[in-house]
């Protein structure tokens, strides 16, 4: 399939999903310098995997062994998974604040089970290529072991 084309997949366990996937965009070793231990980074490229997930069934919310592959030819990029983050403010009525990657949101589960058939909630997931890797040119929708779409 081509960027922008969506795929129906059946759920881990009933009904179907589409999955599209919009567009990889390359970021910036920049972006990542406010993770935690950021020089372990340091020679890494952030690419964006943009996509939509589409509620095309009812019974399809709980498919959670799904997940993206992104590969530069034959070679796999590392899924970077980034969790927010809580501070310390130093005020007793609001001790906390949370903080997240603002340049790329997971889906939300919450808004995606609460969707209606039909409706579609955006997400992003982030790969790291090494040095000397090209642009990814693949990007699959795996379940366990098994791809149930492709684009490229």
């Amino acid at each position: 399939m081509k960027f922008g084309e969506m795929a129906t997949v059946k759920g881990d366990r009933a009904g179907t999903v589409g999955v599209t996937v919009v567009q990889v965009e390359k970021g910036s070793n920049a972006d990542l310098s406010g993770l935690k231990d950021a020089s372990k980074y340091a020679d890494k490229t952030p690419y964006y995997v943009h996509f939509k997930l589409t509620k095309t069934a009812e019974g399809n919310d709980d498919d959670t062994t799904s997940h993206f592959e992104v590969y530069d030819g034959g070679k796999q990029l590392a899924e970077l998974l980034v969790l927010p983050a809580m501070d310390l403010t130093g005020d007793p009525s609001s001790p906390l604040a949370t903080r997240r990657f603002e340049r790329c949101k997971d889906a939300s589960d919450t808004a995606y089970k609460a969707a209606a058939e039909g409706q579609s909630v955006d997400g992003c997931a982030v790969f790291l290529a090494d040095k000397g890797t090209g642009t990814p040119s693949t990007v699959k929708w795996t379940r366990r072991s098994d791809t149930l779409a492709t684009w490229k």
